[in-house]
C-alpha cells in the first residue's frame, strides 16, 4: 500500500475557541503534521526494477570481434574479369591479372594488365545492315558503319587508398571483413589508333573471407584523347569487374 489512512482525536472547538490565536495554531500544527506523515510513508516505498521489467527470451546479438590479421607489407596477386559499360558499337569483355602490396593499413600499390574481347553489339549490327549509293559514284554502294576506336587493353598503375573499414555479421554465422576503397593513377590503354595515356580513377570494395583470400568488385574510369571526325576529343572508357586475390606470407 502506497499510502495508508491515519486517524487523529482532534476535539471539536467551540464558536470562542475557533477565535483564539492559540487554538488556531494548533490546528494548523495537527493538519501539518497529518499531511506529512502520508508524505513520508510514500517516499519510503521502494522498488524493484528487476521484478517491474520482467525476464526477456531474445537472444544476444555477437559482437563484433577485431580484425585477426594485417595487410601491410603482404603482396597478393589476383585475377579479375568483367566488361567496359559505355561502349555503345561494341561488346567488350575484359579479363586481366593484378598485383599490389599495402604499405599500411589504409595505403598501397596497385598494377594490373588486362585483355579485351571486342564484338560488335547490336546496334552495330543493325547500322550495317544500312546501304546507300555513294555521292561521288551512283554505281558505288556504300555500307553504313559507325567510327569506332575498340580497345584492346588497359595497363595500370594506381595509388589505393581505403580509408573505411568495416565488418558484417551475416546471421550470426560468420564474419566478414570490408574495406572501401579509393584508386587513382596513370593507365596505358592500348587502342586500334594506338597506346593512349590515360588518367585512372576509380573505387571499389573488398570482402576479406580468410587471412589470405579476398574478393573484390571494382569500378574505374580511364579518360584519354582519342580522334573522332578527324579531331582529337576526349574519351572515357567506364569498366566494371570482379575478382579474386591471393595474400602472401
Amino acid at each position: 500500500m502506497l499510502s495508508q489512512k491515519i486517524n487523529y482525536m482532534i476535539p471539536i472547538p467551540t464558536q470562542e475557541a475557533i477565535h483564539s490565536p492559540r487554538t488556531f495554531s494548533m490546528i494548523v500544527m495537527l493538519i501539518a503534521l497529518s499531511l506529512f506523515s502520508g508524505i513520508a510513508k510514500a517516499e519510503g516505498l521502494e522498488l524493484n526494477p528487476d521484478e517491474l521489467k520482467g525476464e526477456s527470451t531474445k537472444k544476444a546479438v555477437s559482437i563484433l570481434q577485431n580484425r585477426y590479421f594485417l595487410k601491410a607489407w603482404r603482396p597478393e596477386v589476383g585475377v579479375l574479369a568483367g566488361s567496359v559499360t559505355n561502349e555503345a558499337f561494341t561488346k567488350t569483355r575484359t579479363r586481366g591479372l593484378r598485383v599490389g602490396v599495402f604499405l599500411n593499413e589504409w595505403v598501397g600499390l596497385e598494377s594490373q594488365y588486362i585483355l579485351t574481347t571486342v564484338r560488335d553489339s547490336a546496334d552495330r549490327k543493325a547500322l550495317n545492315q544500312k546501304t546507300y549509293r555513294d555521292r561521288t559514284d551512283a554505281n558505288k554502294i556504300v555500307v553504313a558503319d559507325a567510327e569506332v576506336n575498340p580497345i584492346q587493353s588497359f595497363q595500370d598503375f594506381v595509388l589505393i587508398g581505403a580509408p573505411l573499414y568495416g565488418k558484417v555479421n551475416i546471421l550470426d554465422l560468420a564474419i566478414v571483413y570490408v574495406d572501401i576503397y579509393g584508386a587513382i593513377g596513370l593507365s596505358k590503354v592500348g587502342t586500334q589508333q594506338g597506346t593512349k595515356t590515360a588518367l585512372a580513377i576509380g573505387g571499389g570494395q573488398r570482402f576479406y573471407f580468410a587471412q589470405r583470400w579476398s574478393a573484390r568488385l571494382d569500378f574505374r574510369n580511364r579518360s584519354y584523347s582519342e580522334s573522332r571526325n578527324g579531331t582529337e576529343s576526349q574519351h572515357n572508357s567506364w569498366t566494371v569487374d570482379g575478382g579474386v586475390s591471393f595474400m602472401f606470407r
